[in-house]
């Protein structure tokens, strides 16, 4: 296949998920296995679900995304190569742009899907090889640890990137530790961004890489039009897992004796760290702009983006095709790596 005729079956995916997300009759509907995803993972829900749909079809297999993206490289002429894809699934359909990028190189994906989320992502992979049959050469999903491979892209937890380095460390490859993102605020912001900096906290119950899980804040911050503003997503605490993450880590504070802030159903403590856990926020004061780039420049191996930063309000979990995971292009990995 050629590269336009890839890139044509991956629009026309697009277009088929599009209508699916307005109910209209399309041929390929994922509608059972959105209803079986739901049931492999816990922390998937139909809004979820709906959300990152939307998200890659807009974003990532737009017609004009996908040629403006492409224009800025040059696929050599060469075989194609078989480049494993290790998955996570803490959010739906997190391997979908490592997976675009393989087809577009013109190399062939083998994929290793997450337990947590195979079902949902082998019937997108289904929809599109019913579009084009032909990518069926190009696609090989496998349920072995150890796989042959020419390179590897492998995203997973601090943990598992030591078997990633045992099993692929002498192949051409592209290991992913764990990330969060965090935001800036400095009191000024309108409601409007602080309801969107909502969706970048609580979208996916804040369990991506690039939800929001730290708050950088100036002395004195007042916290109340950002507690307002959240509480158009309190219903995500009649989610029962998230709600036990909710009373789990309630009590720890308490018992620990940290003061929280307690917001219904999302807490808010002081913490120097950058990671916190399900359901918490953790915020640390700045004392000016400067001090605090010095800062988070110490911290780039562990921050995914920064809200107020590198990318506006609202737009934390709508990477667009240029937004590559850890900062590491993929496509000049495949290309000129491999």
């Amino acid at each position: 296949m050629t590269q336009d005729e890839i890139l044509h079956a991956l629009s026309k995916l697009g277009d088929n998920l599009n209508e699916w997300l307005h109910n209209k009759n399309v041929k390929m509907k994922p509608k059972n296995a959105v209803e079986l995803a739901i049931f492999e993972n816990e922390w998937f829900t139909v809004e979820n679900i709906r959300q990152m749909i939307s998200s890659i079809s807009q974003q990532m297999l737009d017609a004009e995304k996908l040629n403006n993206w492409i224009r800025r490289y040059e696929t050599p002429q060469k075989p194609p190569k078989r480049v494993g894809i290790i998955a996570a699934g803490n959010i739906p359909l997190v391997f979908f742009h490592d997976f675009i990028c393989v087809l577009v190189s013109k190399n062939i994906a083998v994929v290793k899907f997450s337990s947590k989320d195979k079902i949902l992502s082998e019937s997108i992979i289904n929809m599109l090889v019913e579009i084009e049959p032909r990518l069926e050469n190009y696609i090989e999903i496998t349920e072995n640890r150890h796989f042959a491979v020419d390179a590897v892209i492998a995203t997973g937890n601090d943990n598992t990137v030591k078997f990633f380095k045992e099993s692929f460390g002498e192949i051409p490859h592209v290991f992913r530790k764990n990330r969060t993102s965090a935001a800036i605020l400095n009191g000024n912001e309108t409601s409007d961004e602080l309801e969107l900096l909502c969706n970048d906290i609580f979208s996916f119950f804040g369990l991506g890489c690039r939800n929001v899980s730290k708050l950088f804040v100036p002395d004195n911050y007042d916290f109340a039009s950002l507690v307002k503003a959240s509480k158009r997503f309190s219903h995500i605490k009649n989610h029962k897992p998230y709600e036990n993450a909710y009373i789990y880590n309630k009590a720890l504070l308490t018992v620990t004796e940290k003061p929280f802030i307690d917001n219904d159903f999302w807490l808010l403590t002081e913490n120097f760290e950058i990671f916190s856990p399900v359901s918490v926020i953790y915020y640390e004061k700045y004392i000016n702009l400067e001090s605090l780039k010095k800062m988070l420049s110490d911290k780039t191996e562990h921050i995914q983006c920064i809200v107020n930063g590198n990318v506006d309000f609202g737009k934390s979990q709508q990477p667009q095709l240029f937004d590559y995971a850890d900062g590491v292009d993929i496509m000049d990995f495949l290309l000129k790596q491999i």
